[in-house]
């Protein structure tokens, strides 16, 4: 059903092709006539000059030789060649037809989307093998006589008779996204009308395509990107050259700068060491899959920043890159070197009180 419904528009431009390369039976009729009175006036010309023989005989057997020469190419033209013309032209659009059909048939039952065909009133015209799986049938005609209602909860049939109505009466197609409640899967259902010769809606197409993993994958996304850019730790995403790819919010503040800024520096910027220790990182990194150590990084104001980071090889959409994350440590390292100096200034005054008390 779905295939004719399909097909229609085919099927009447071949047959226009066809008819078109006939001719009028009035035209056809009146080109025999007057060369039948044409060549009769010729014989009769021709007969009045020139009379060894009988008139009769030699007017029959003229006449039967000019008629025969003159209507031959008129019905070879006129009808044999375009009689045969259209009938393989015809031959060819048929299977030329029957070939797209076929192409069609096996794209709609080897899909992995579910498609299927209602009429106003929701009953099912066509339905693919995905569909028909989908729904618990075996055989191809199983859902014939049976209506969307039959397979889902009224709540649901509702909803699809709107929708449906909707394109019968705009002749729009439209799309909506839906959750399943015979499996809870995800679908993208596009719903679109077919017309007939007069161009009224007829029946109602639907492509239903199962977009669950997507739906699972966009989730996964938004809860990574939650995560990263809710981190109290600074992130990058860099490539093998040290250009920065993405960053989060902490990152970016932490050193000052814009989000539009940030996005144009690159490892060097934020780094003071020099470049070639800068790659001899990232070597190492590559190398190891896995490193971590201390570094300093270089704010938009040119202060200096103590950090710990923890960088690691990943593969992103096929591109090896790593991730780093870090932690300011510049209070721990400041504290760090205060005590280390009071310990040497403690150091050095216990020496000099005993070298005091040793003079006394």
């Amino acid at each position: 059903m779905f295939q004719s419904f399909a097909n229609m528009p085919i099927q009447r431009a071949s047959h226009r092709n066809s008819t078109a390369m006939f001719v009028r039976p009035i035209g056809l009729l009146i080109i025999i006539v007057a060369s039948i009175f044409a060549a009769s006036a010729f014989v009769n010309l021709f007969m009045s000059i020139f009379s060894p023989l009988s008139i009769d005989l030699k007017y029959s057997l003229f006449a039967s030789v000019l008629m025969a020469a003159i209507l031959f190419p008129v019905v070879y033209y006129l009808v044999y060649e375009p009689l045969t013309s259209s009938i393989c032209d015809l031959n060819r659009s048929e299977e030329a037809l029957q070939e797209s059909e076929e192409k069609f048939r096996s794209l709609v039952e080897t899909t992995d989307n579910s498609i299927y065909v209602v009429n106003r009133n929701c009953e099912y015209l066509f339905m693919n093998a995905k569909h028909r799986t989908r729904l618990g049938m075996v055989f191809d005609g199983e859902y014939k006589g049976k209506a969307f209602s039959d397979f889902h909860r009224p709540d649901e049939a509702r909803a699809f008779r709107e929708k449906v109505g909707t394109v019968f009466e705009t002749g729009d197609p439209l799309q909506q996204e839906l959750r399943s409640m015979r499996d809870g899967k995800y679908f993208l259902r596009t719903l679109s009308p077919i017309r007939g010769s007069n161009k009224e809606v007829r029946a109602v197409s639907i492509v239903s395509k199962d977009i669950t993993k997507l739906k699972k994958e966009g989730e996964t996304e938004r809860r990574y990107h939650a995560i990263f850019e809710q981190s109290p730790f600074g992130i990058l995403i860099i490539d093998t050259d040290g250009n920065i790819i993405e960053f989060n919010e902490m990152a970016r503040r932490e050193l000052g700068y814009s989000r539009e800024e940030f996005s144009k520096l690159s490892l060097f910027d934020i780094n003071p060491q020099s470049k070639e220790e800068i790659r001899d990182r990232i070597k190492e990194v590559l190398h190891k899959g896995s490193h971590e150590f201390e570094v300093q990084h270089k704010t938009k104001n040119k202060d200096t920043r103590d950090v710990h980071v923890n960088a690691r090889v990943l593969d992103l959409f096929g591109r090896r890159v790593i991730q780093a994350i870090w932690q300011d440590i510049t209070k721990e390292k400041r504290a760090e070197e205060a005590l280390r100096l009071y310990r040497e200034q403690l150091e050095k005054l216990l020496i000099e009180r005993s070298r005091d008390g040793k003079a006394e």
